[in-house]
């Protein structure tokens, strides 16, 4: 069936399906920029299966371009609003359907895949009892394109010079929502909170840029490190790195901040001591010059009974009498927002968790908890076991990059809802099944590094 779709016959009719499927669009009662990415997402598609691993850059390179589509709304299912976004995903998730009905086998060695399948699994469970049975739905098919991502990386990147490109994606993907951040802080249309303007870029919050820019931080400086300082390519991702950073800072996000702290500390302590010397100085000096990025973070360490920290302590204290509620199985998948609104006062603040831990407990209970807890550890001891065995000194290290990478991101999951970020979360599966792919494949001992 797969060659039956990329066949010139294969093609033809999915062109006329595009066609007729167009003309409908068209004609439905939607503004022109709905029927514009609905157009645009159908072409992606049909791409993707022309050439699977491009398709699968071109949907990891779109989809921070579009986040802010979560207000794009077409139609309602029940309680459940359906945007744009879902239906990127969707048809993400039938690329991915089509590449893994016939490369399933090259997942079978993966430990992660199980962990991954297992806390889905329960997830699935979850719908049974679940009292918003669509909005479940949604949550879950949120987690398949998430596994999806793994997937396909582990499937899709076999090669040094593929998972080159895959990290090269993550990163000039970050570029245009940094510049709709730079005319965010220059025209000053940011979201505005207590007098500060904070970038958002293309995403539909700043703690979302925030946490999504990590990822092409700490990649461009793995590259910058690693490449040989003779190519002028090193110092542009230098560059690169330092206008993300700029862009983080303006986002106010103070848990990417220490995010991004910690990254430097860990990368730096166990290899790169030189950066970590340079990059703590340059923080100081921000610190020292930025006065509103100072008083932000100082707010870290501020106790301020009204402040967001003291919010949040409030908020946790609350949603664990909600977990008591069924704390074993939970009340189902991607109703922890719902649960915490229907309790607690709106006026109180957002209903999201701003943790992922209590999101998972609120949704799966200590089952689900549990699940997700195992997934982050089977992948810690992944890395570690990758990092142990390389031989190839670039690969080496940006395991390294990407174990103190998850080491942060996981930690300020304590805090924030990095798991609902959905475009990191899909950028970060996708380089984690693509190193474990590669470095999984044995190489000659002469080869070229590539990565």
């Amino acid at each position: 069936m797969a060659n039956k779709l990329r066949s010139r016959e294969g093609f033809a009719l999915m062109g006329v399906a595009y066609f007729i499927a167009a003309v409908f669009i068209l004609f439905l009662p939607l503004e022109n920029i709905s029927k514009f990415f609905l157009l645009a997402s159908g072409l992606i598609f049909l791409f993707s299966l022309f050439n699977y691993r491009y398709g699968l850059f071109i949907f990891l390179f779109i989809r921070p371009l579009i986040d802010f589509a979560t207000e794009i709304k077409l139609f309602s299912v029940g309680s459940v609003s359906i945007n744009l976004l879902f239906v990127y995903g969707a048809l993400m998730l039938l690329f991915s359907l089509i590449v893994l009905i016939y490369n399933y086998q090259d997942l079978r060695e993966k430990k992660i895949t199980i962990m991954w399948l297992l806390f889905i699994l329960w997830s699935t469970i979850s719908l049974l009892y679940s009292f918003d049975v669509f909005g479940s739905i949604k949550e879950l098919s949120r987690y398949l394109s998430i596994f999806f991502s793994f997937a396909l990386g582990a499937i899709l990147i076999k090669k040094s010079k593929d998972l080159t490109q895959l990290i090269k994606v993550i990163i000039f993907s970050s570029l245009i929502p940094a510049a709709f951040a730079i005319s965010q802080l220059y025209f000053r249309n940011g979201l505005m909170e207590d007098g500060i303007n904070r970038a958002f870029g293309t995403f539909a919050h700043p703690n979302m840029l925030a946490y999504y820019l990590l990822l092409p931080i700490t990649l461009s400086v793995f590259l910058f490190l690693t490449i040989k300082k003779d190519r002028i390519e090193a110092y542009g991702y230098l560059i690169i790195s330092l206008f993300l950073s700029v862009i983080l800072v303006f986002t106010y996000t103070r848990g990417a901040y220490v995010a991004l702290l910690l990254i430097f500390l860990i990368v730096g302590l166990l290899k790169f001591r030189k950066f970590l010397a340079f990059a703590g100085l340059g923080l100081l000096l921000l610190y020292l010059i930025a006065i509103p990025f100072q008083e932000r973070f100082n707010t870290i360490f501020q106790s301020d009974p009204y402040g967001s920290i003291s919010w949040r302590l409030g908020l946790y204290y609350d949603s664990f009498s909600y977990i008591k509620q069924s704390p074993i199985i939970g009340q189902g998948v991607g109703l922890a927002e719902t649960v915490i609104s229907n309790n607690r006062d709106f006026r109180l603040g957002a209903s999201q968790p701003h943790n992922d831990y209590i999101r998972l407990a609120l949704d799966g209970g200590v089952v689900g908890v549990v699940l997700y807890l195992i997934l982050i550890i089977a992948l810690f001891f992944e890395l570690i076991r990758l990092y142990k065995k390389e031989n190839r000194t670039r690969l080496k290290m940006l395991n390294i990059f990407i174990l103190a990478f998850t080491i942060s991101i996981y930690a300020m999951s304590i805090g924030d809802n990095i798991l609902n970020d959905t475009t990191l979360e899909w950028h970060f599966w996708a380089l984690v099944g693509g190193l474990i792919a590669t470095q999984s494949i044995k190489k000659p001992a002469l080869e070229e590094e590539r990565v």
